[in-house]
This record gives structure tokens, sequence and C-alpha cells, in this order.
């Protein structure tokens, strides 16, 4: 039975969800999955994979340091470990020292290894200099990668990207570690090595973390990859995520996007920002309590030290902003002295408060001007970057991020031309439609609702979140909470008339009154627009709105 029927159904035309796929949406079927063997080279490179096992020859996974990449690697790591291979090393680059992809030095290590094949993890489509230096060295290179090619392909042995363009893969929008997952696929359906089919699921959890980190949309696949994802992290019985849980005060059994989002990923991403991103690979993989325990305490560390430096730059980068006459429809904003290993999380935050694509950079320590890119509403990074292709050095990634390098000669004019390209390519902020809201009631605000909600996660891009607009909500009470007081709660006066508790909770981190336009203060009527959600922190579950605005009545 459904409480709300015709909100029920308001959620499904808002996604353009009919009748016949709304039971593959809302029940999302694993064996619906498409066959790997779809995908452009993932028969060559299941073959060359098999065959490196059997002859045991020496294998390099290398993947990229994001949580993306890193989650990738612990796939394969999952895959050899089960299949007890043990002619296998692991090469995750220094993101400061060496920069994104394959490189020269990378692949003269792997030949120093000993390596007779290179596995690249969401990484390589790009690399076509460093491709050919491992084929001069005699390494077969198999590439697996999701990021958008250019006009050449590496000359490796396989390039598994289902965004090439002669691919005819159903799906364009997985991520690094789906694309990897789909090769694990492909290997164990051929030949299992003695191992228990349908055993590669519990590397799903992995898959699940990297495509909500991944900003990729959660459709197709990837909404059977993250559900199921989802389940598997559930039960995980990695230790390093369990101390990382515990030491969060995270509900296991209970977690969410969300959980992956603003908690997890953050994490692993430290690893490579902060420090060496090896640290964020041994936290997945460990099977020692001791080292589980050393590794979840250190990232906690080094990501309170990056959030601390990133609050820092945001405000820089926000003040400047504030002092401009007019904000362009794409924003290009930096500092030498900033660290583009950072870029990515400024950029959000200033997409977050100005509803604009934004491009910002730093300078590395090799003196190259370069950063990260983060999209609004949709907007193809890649293709308009592509369209700009002459203001960059390098530039690569697919629609919701990507990362670029440009020279000091270019700075001037690249936020003009970003500009009058995003336009030309239809995707003007002036033609964005604005989030109106469904409209419900205060005393709406329940379980039922929660419950009909509910059966679309998981969201994320693609699939946002329902946004619900609640008329002349009355406030009971106004607070600030958290250590620095910088989070805001409002307590709503309920129906009281109903059974249920007479009052609702909204808040909004990293907020205070004062951010908006109207006195918030008790017996106040606002118009708020906020999404649903259920918290399980410190295991308590507390179903509360996330207000996404406050208007006035």
């Amino acid at each position: 039975m459904q409480h709300f029927p015709e909100l029920f159904e308001a959620l499904l035309k808002e996604r353009g969800i009919e009748s016949k796929d709304q039971e593959d949406f809302l029940s999302p079927d694993y064996r619906k999955l498409h066959d790997p063997l779809l995908m452009p080279d993932m028969e060559k490179a299941r073959d060359r994979v098999i065959k490196a096992i059997e002859e045991n020859e020496h294998i390099v996974v290398f993947s990229d340091y994001d949580a993306d990449g890193i989650p990738g690697a612990v796939v394969l790591s999952d895959f050899f470990r089960r299949i007890k291979y043990e002619n296998i090393s692991f090469y995750i680059p220094h993101r400061h020292n060496e920069g994104f992809g394959l490189n020269t030095g990378a692949v003269k290590e792997c030949y120093k290894r000993g390596a007779k094949l290179i596995i690249t993890i969401d990484c390589g489509i790009a690399d076509i200099e460093e491709v050919d230096v491992a084929n001069k060295y005699g390494i077969d290179v198999i590439i697996t990668d999701h990021h958008k090619p250019k006009d050449t392909l590496p000359r490796a042995f396989a390039v598994v990207n289902q965004n090439r363009t002669d691919s005819t893969y159903p799906f364009k929008g997985l991520c690094g570690s789906g694309v990897v997952f789909k090769l694990v696929q492909a290997i164990v359906n051929k030949e299992s090595f003695g191992v228990k089919p349908g055993m590669e699921k519990w590397s799903l959890d992995m898959v699940a973390i990297a495509t909500l980190s991944d900003m990729v949309p959660l459709l197709d696949e990837n909404r059977v990859l993250v559900r199921f994802g989802l389940d598997v992290l559930r039960k995980s019985p990695r230790l390093g995520l369990a101390a990382l849980f515990k030491r969060l005060n995270m509900d296991q059994r209970n977690i969410s996007e969300d959980d992956v989002v603003f908690m997890i990923t953050p994490r692993i991403n430290a690893a490579s920002r902060m420090g060496v991103p090896e640290d964020a690979f041994k936290l997945l993989i460990t099977t020692d309590p001791l080292e589980a325990e050393k590794l979840s305490f250190h990232l906690e560390q080094i990501n309170n030290k990056r959030k601390g430096v990133v609050a820092s730059l945001v405000k820089d980068a926000k003040s400047h902003l504030s002092a401009r006459e007019e904000i362009p429809e794409v924003i290009v904003i930096g500092n030498p002295d900033w660290q583009p290993s950072l870029m990515g999380l400024v950029a959000t935050a200033i997409v977050e408060e100005y509803k604009r694509p934004a491009f910002v950079w730093g300078r590395d320590g090799n003196g190259v001007l370069k950063g990260s890119c983060r999209s609004y509403n949709g907007c193809d990074l890649f293709a308009l970057m592509n369209a700009m292709s002459e203001s960059f050095i390098e530039f690569g990634g697919h629609t919701g991020a990507g990362g670029f390098s440009f020279t000091l000669e270019n700075l001037s004019t690249l936020e003009e031309n970003l500009s009058k390209a995003f336009l030309s390519l239809e995707n003007s902020v002036a033609e964005m439609e604005k989030e109106s809201g469904l409209a419900v009631n205060i005393s709406d605000i329940g379980e039922n609702l929660w419950n009909t909600v509910s059966q679309f996660a998981p969201f994320g891009m693609g699939n946002k979140k329902p946004v619900f607009k609640i008329s002349k909500a009355e406030i009971k009470s106004v607070k600030t909470f958290g250590k620095e007081a910088n989070h805001l709660e409002i307590i709503f006066s309920g129906n009281e008339n109903s059974s249920r508790s007479s009052s609702v909770k909204a808040i909004s981190f990293f907020s205070t009154p004062e951010d908006y336009d109207i006195a918030l203060t008790p017996g106040t009527n606002i118009n708020l627009l906020a999404n649903i959600e259920k918290s399980y922190f410190r295991n308590r579950p507390e179903l509360r709105l996330r207000i996404v605005d406050i208007i006035g009545t």
C-alpha cells in the first residue's frame, strides 16, 4: 500500500520512469547487469589475464589514487587473493610527485619488478607515450578506464572503456571500479580458478563506494551495483572499514549513500591529498586488527587537517568572488600558493554556493598550473574542455568532474573563453531549471513519507533526492550546534492532533540563522525546501529534514 500514491507517481514522473521500467528501477536485479563482453576489448583483456595467471607472470595493478581508483585496486586484490595468486604487486602513484595516470618512472619501476602485464584502473586512456614505453620493455598493458578518450587511443594490449567512440556498450556511466569489476566478472565467467560462483559479489562494497564517490549517474547498472554494494557494505567483514565505522560512531548495519559520500570518501581521498594513497589501500585490505586501528586513526587525523586547510581555501576563494561585480557562467579561480590536490573540494564548495560550474587551480611542485573542475546541473565538463582544448596543456575527466593544466599565458582569458563555450553548448544558467519542490505538509513528515521516498534510493547523480516544499511551517525553536556552533537546527511545530510527535526537526550543516534573508525566530512561519532523511548517528535512528533553502511566506 502506498500512503502517498500521488507523490509516488510524481517521483516516478520526475525521473522519467515509465510503468514498464518501474520494477527494474525500484527493485534492481543483479542478474540484469549487462554482459561484460559487450565492452570493447573485454574478451582480449579477460584472456590475457587468464594467460598471465596460468603462466605465473608478474602482474602490476596500477590504480588512480582517489576514491574510485583505490577501491578498484581492492576489487582486483580481492580477486587474486581468492584464487590464491601471489605473483602480483600494486602501484598507486603519489598525487603530488607523480600526478594522474601512468608515468614513465612508474613504468620503469614495473619493469624492475619483472612485470609482464600492467592493469590500469581508473586511468590510462590518455597515456599514449607511457604505454609505448611499456611496450618497448615488453610489458603488455590492459587499460581499464571510464574517462572519455581523446582522438587517439594508447597502443595497449587492450583498452577496456565503455566510453570509447567505437563502443556499443549499453551504459556509459560506469566508474573506474565498475569497469574493473566487469573485468573480474568476465574472468570468473570463463575460468573460476576453483572459487565458488558469485564470490565476486563480496567486492561490491568497493564498487558502491567508488560509484558514489566519483560523481557518475546512479542509473542503469550503477543503480544495481550501488544498491547491492550497500547491502554488502552493511555486512562487510573488512577490518579496516569496521575500525573506521567505530571511530566515526557509524552503525554499519544502516550505512547509507550519504554516509559513504560524506564520511568514507573524504577519508580515502585524504590519504593522497595529505599523505600517501597506499594508506587508504592498506586500510581496505588489511587482515590485521592492530593495523586497521592504526590506519583508521591516521586517516582521521589527516582528514581533520585537510578540513582546516580546505576551509581556509574556500573562505579565500569566496572572498575574491564576492568582490567581483558579476559572476560569469563558468567560474575560474585559483592561486599559485594553493595545493592542486585540494582543488576538487574547493570547486565543490564554489559550485554549491554559486550554482555554476567551477574550475579551481593551484600550482604543483614542478611549477605547473593545474586543478580540478566540478559540474553544475548536468553540464558536460569533458565536452566543455574539449571545446576549449587549445586553452589547456592537458585535460580529462567525465561529465561531472575533471582535471586540467594550463599555461600562465592562458590564465587571463580562460574564464571568459570557458563561459562563451558554455553558452554555445546551450547550458546557460538562465536556462537551468530551479528546484520548485513537491508540496507536502509539515504533518506529512513521518515514517510513511520516508517509506515512500526510500524506495527511490540510493540517491545521487542522475537520481537526486526529492526536494519537498513545506509552506507556512511554524518555527518552534532555533539553535546552532557542533563544536564551532556552525550548524543549524530548527524545530517546527507539527500537527497537534497527530498521535505521533508534534514537532519536526530540520538541520543544515555549515549554516547559521544569519545566512538567511529572513529572521528565524520562534513563532515565525516560513516556507521550507528540504529533503527527508533518516540518520543513524551514534546508532540512534532519527527521521528529520535536511534544509535546502528557507524563504519567507
